[in-house]
């Protein structure tokens, strides 16, 4: 019982807020217009905030440690590997080439800072996040690199990469890892003065980006696309996320990574996915579709693992 106490704890506010946004949009307390300010002014500004904080308060130590890059370089392999194999499978079965990319790119890019954190956060406190924000701020560069190589390809043009460096560059996330990590290696100490208003803004992040995607969730759209998008919830939420946890468990990965594994992998598709494959001539509608689907589905597929891992007293 305290296992299944656990996993509504966790999902139950990620639940709440979203119905919450939903209820707004449709009493028209929140529009298209003022969603795409609030959601900008989240990415662009309180999310990373947060992610500098997260990183910034970590040790030095236990952000270089052996393990952690170990667990980094275990994400890669595996998040490249299946990259490749999709590349390479997917459009066996999928002949619409804007639809292929987009269900590629879906499958293999997480929103782990929105949904990571407050994961973790649910199971141990804020405390016990540094390093889910350590693994996000790793695999941001790389969800943008194959994301845009992707939908470049499948457009049938040639991956610029000038162009794919000076966006993860210029991606406030980024930009707020390498300052936090700057901060740590040269030992700025951020006074009180600062941290303290940083820290109130930070914790605006998670209910309000929860609001703004509940209110961008249509769900008379989803039925037309109704196979693309199951194979894509099922790859990114259940199958992608067995595998990793699976390799993770059997070569010992401690309880500690394990739950940071939770977060990342558990994650439904980054809400800039559909902005990318709108920009990049797309299919942007189901990258849309893709982003609502494995949003709702998160909240049950997260249920389930992290009741699992609750059952093998992983938490």
């Amino acid at each position: 019982m305290d296992n299944l106490t656990l996993a509504i704890n966790v999902v139950f506010p990620m639940f709440f807020m979203m119905v919450a946004g939903y209820i707004m949009r449709i009493k028209n307390l929140v529009d298209n217009h003022s969603l795409n300010i609030m959601n900008k002014l989240i990415f662009r500004v309180f999310m990373s905030i947060l992610l500098f904080l997260n990183i910034y308060k970590m040790d030095i130590k236990e952000a270089l440690s052996k393990e952690n890059i170990f667990l980094i370089l275990m994400l890669y392999t595996i998040i490249i590997a299946a990259f490749l194999i999709f590349i390479f499978t997917l459009p066996k079965f999928i002949k619409d080439k804007k639809k292929c990319s987009v269900m590629i790119q879906g499958l293999v890019r997480g929103n782990s800072i929105l949904f990571g954190i407050p994961i973790v956060a649910s199971i141990y406190g804020d405390d016990r996040i540094g390093l889910v924000s350590l693994l996000a701020a790793y695999l941001i560069p790389l969800f943008n690199v194959l994301g845009v190589t992707v939908l470049e390809i499948y457009r049938g043009g040639k991956v610029n990469i000038k162009k794919v460096l000076l966006g993860i560059v210029k991606n406030p996330t980024i930009v707020a890892s390498a300052l936090a990590f700057l901060f740590i290696f040269i030992g700025v100490k951020i006074p009180n003065l600062i941290l303290s208003p940083l820290e109130s803004m930070s914790k605006v992040t998670t209910p309000l980006a929860f609001i703004v995607l509940g209110g961008t969730f249509d769900f008379k759209a989803l039925c037309n696309n109704a196979k693309y998008l199951t194979v894509v919830a099922l790859g990114k939420l259940i199958v992608i996320p067995a595998i990793v946890f699976y390799i993770a468990y059997s070569i010992g990965i401690g309880n500690g990574e394990m739950v940071a594994l939770l977060g990342v992998m558990t994650s439904p598709v980054a809400i800039a996915s559909f902005s990318m494959a709108k920009e990049m001539d797309a299919d942007g509608e189901l990258a849309g579709q893709i982003v609502i689907t494995t949003s709702i589905a998160s909240i049950a597929t997260i249920f389930f693992w992290v009741y699992l891992f609750g059952t093998l007293n992983i938490i």
